[in-house]
């Protein structure tokens, strides 16, 4: 039996709906064109960038595109690098471990601020058939297959169920976020992150 997703929505949606709830994202504008890639790079200000190929896919950044281009994601230094390279990707197909071989084709880009992570986290909303409600589900080994931290290591993995009818409270986001390791402010700005999630 296939399951179906009712929601699939690309990187810069999210993005939107996520600044729309009051949690911090990078700053960025998606493309259709190169000039429009062009146009989105100047009107960002920044001259340290990142496009990404909006395909609903995983592994964007080590797929290749049917252009020749290697990389769904780049690291951009001007408004010509994002419209050359914006060139490469939209209406081409891009290949990942998750597209097979058919690839999919790439219709939008995403320009964005590049931020300098220092340490990256996992989490993710699902809905627990067993408990048939909410569950979240954390890790400090964040960056990487989580598929292959629950294998490997599956202490590594937080799982907390929320009950529908009351929602997350303070109390347990401040938990959730002590347990992943966040201290003072940052474990306020965590647990604030999980309540608006």
């Amino acid at each position: 039996n296939q399951q179906v997703r009712n929601l699939s929505i690309h990187e810069y949606m999210s993005a939107n709906l996520l600044s729309e709830a009051g949690i911090k994202v990078p700053k960025g504008h998606v493309a259709s064109t190169p000039e429009e890639a062009f146009q989105a790079a100047k009107d960002l200000g920044a001259s340290d960038l990142v496009i990404k190929a909006q395909v609903l896919a995983g592994g964007r950044g080590k797929g290749h595109f049917d252009s020749g281009l290697k990389g769904g994601v780049k690291v951009i230094y001007s408004p010509e690098e994002a419209r050359d390279l914006a060139s490469k990707m939209l209406n081409h197909k891009l290949f990942t471990k998750q597209t097979g071989a058919h690839g999919k084709e790439c219709n939008k880009v995403f320009i964005v601020e590049r931020k300098y992570v220092r340490r990256e986290y996992y989490f993710a909303i699902l809905m627990d058939r067993a408990t048939q409600g909410p569950v979240l589900v954390a890790s400090a080994q964040g960056g990487v297959d989580i598929e292959t931290v629950a294998a490997e290591d599956p202490e590594a993995i937080i799982k907390l169920p929320v009950d529908i009818n009351k929602g997350l409270s303070l109390e347990s986001a401040l938990q959730l976020a002590s347990q992943l390791g966040f201290v003072g402010n940052a474990r306020e700005e965590a647990a604030d992150t999980f309540l608006k999630l």
